[in-house]
C-alpha cells in the first residue's frame, strides 16, 4: 500500500471544506447556532445531546485539518520514476525531514477524527438510540438507565482509545501505520453498519405505530424522512468503509494489484455524502416551522364526513379521490411575526396513553 496520490486526497481535502461550510450554514439556518450551547435558555438542557453534537463537529474539523494538511505535503514531495518508468506517489521513509515530522501528528490527527466520527455516528450514538427508541414499550424507560446507554459508553470508551492506540503502537512504519487505522477504522465502521440494517428493518414497523397511537403529522412526517435519510446513508457508510477495509488489507497483508487511488475517492465520496445526511438527521430543519406555518390534524369525524359541494379535478374527474383525503391542515403564519420562536422546543414527541396509570408520556425522537 502506498499512501495514495496528492490528487485523491485533493478531493477528500475539497469535499471537507465544501462540508465544512455547509455546516456552518446549517447550523445558522437551524437555530442560530443555539445548538452549540451547553444549556439553551428556554429549552430542557441535553448533556448527552450537546456531547454527540460537539463530537460530530470535532470530526469535521479534524477531518478539515488532516486533509488540507494532508494533500499540502503530497503535493510538496510530489512522485518518483522507477527505473521501469513507473511513477509512483513518493513514499513517505522518502520525505524530507521538515514535511515527515508532521506525519505522524497528521495521523494521530485522523485516527482521534475517526474515532469521534463512530461515536457519533455508530455504536455511541445514533444506534444506540435508534435501538432504545424502537425497544420503548408501554412502560418507558429512561436513557441513562437503560443497556442501550451503557453500550454507548463502552463503545465511545472502546473507539475514543482504539484507534489513537493504533497509531502508537503503529507509528514506528508511517506507511504500515496508516493501513493500520484504516484497518481499525472500516472494520469498526463496518460493524456496525452492519448492525444499523437491524434498525432499518424494524423502522417501518415503529413508524406505523407512532401513526397507529394518534402521533402528530409532522412526528410521522420527521420519521418517515429519518427513515429515508438513514436508508440512504447506510449505503454510502458502505461505500465509505468497505473501499478503505480493502485498502487497509492490502497494506497490512502485502502489495496486490489494486486501484488504490480509486478507493481512497470512494471513500472520501463515501464519507462526506454520509456525513452530509448525518447532519440532516441529527439538526433537521423543518421548512413548515421557519416560515411560520403551523400544522393540525383533522379529525377523523370531519374527514369521513362527505363533501358537501363537487369540484372536478383534472387527474381524476368529478369528485374527491379518497386516497387524496387530507389529514392535516396548514394553517397560514401569523401577521405578527414570521420566525418562530428560538425559545420553543421544536423536538418532536411521541404520545400515548397510559392505560394502566390513566397518564400520558412523552418519548423524544431526536432530542439526544
Amino acid at each position: 500500500m502506498s499512501s495514495g496520490s496528492p490528487t485523491a486526497y485533493l478531493v477528500w481535502s475539497v469535499l471537507a471544506c465544501l462540508f465544512f461550510c455547509f455546516l456552518i450554514f446549517h447550523l445558522w439556518k437551524y437555530d442560530r447556532f443555539q445548538c452549540l450551547k451547553w444549556s439553551e435558555a428556554g429549552r430542557q438542557p441535553g448533556a448527552f445531546k450537546r456531547f454527540m453534537s460537539y463530537t460530530y463537529i470535532a470530526t469535521l474539523t479534524f477531518l478539515v485539518m488532516f486533509s488540507v494538511a494532508y494533500t499540502f505535503i503530497k503535493f510538496k514531495e510530489g512522485f518518483i520514476i522507477t527505473p521501469e518508468g513507473t511513477i509512483y506517489p513518493k513514499p513517505v521513509e522518502l520525505y524530507s525531514t521538515t514535511h515527515k515530522k508532521w506525519i505522524l501528528p497528521l495521523l494521530f490527527l485522523f485516527s482521534a477524527a475517526w474515532a469521534c466520527e463512530i461515536c457519533h455516528v455508530h455504536c455511541s450514538s445514533e444506534l444506540t438510540f435508534w435501538l432504545f427508541i424502537l425497544h420503548q414499550g408501554p412502560k418507558i424507560r429512561l436513557w441513562f438507565d437503560s443497556w442501550e446507554f451503557r453500550v454507548w459508553l463502552l463503545g465511545t470508551v472502546v473507539a475514543g482509545l482504539g484507534l489513537p492506540l493504533t497509531t502508537l503502537i503503529s507509528r514506528r512504519d508511517l506507511d504500515t501505520c496508516q493501513a493500520w487505522i484504516f484497518l481499525v477504522g472500516s472494520s469498526a465502521s463496518t460493524a456496525t453498519t452492519i448492525l444499523f440494517l437491524y434498525v432499518l428493518a424494524r423502522f417501518p414497523e415503529f413508524i406505523r405505530r407512532v401513526k397507529a397511537d394518534g402521533g402528530e403529522p409532522k412526528i410521522v412526517l420527521r420519521l418517515v424522512m429519518f427513515y429515508q435519510l438513514n436508508f440512504g446513508r447506510v449505503l454510502f457508510r458502505f461505500l465509505f468503509t468497505i473501499p478503505l477495509l480493502i485498502l487497509a488489507l492490502d497494506g497490512v497483508q502485502g502489495s496486490h494489484s489494486i486501484n488504490e487511488n480509486f478507493l481512497i475517492l470512494l471513500g472520501g465520496i463515501g464519507c462526506f455524502v454520509s456525513s452530509f445526511m448525518t447532519l440532516l438527521i441529527f439538526f433537521p430543519r423543518s421548512l413548515t416551522q421557519e416560515l411560520g406555518y403551523t400544522t393540525a390534524l383533522i379529525p377523523s369525524t370531519v374527514v369521513d364526513k362527505p363533501l358537501m359541494t363537487t369540484s372536478t379535478d383534472i387527474n381524476y374527474g368529478a369528485g374527491s379521490s379518497p386516497m387524496h383525503t387530507p389529514k392535516a391542515i396548514v394553517h397560514p403564519p401569523s401577521v405578527h411575526s414570521s420566525e418562530p420562536s428560538q425559545s420553543e422546543d421544536t423536538t418532536p414527541e411521541y404520545e400515548f396513553e397510559d392505560s394502566a396509570n390513566n397518564t400520558r408520556s412523552n418519548i423524544p425522537v431526536t432530542d439526544w
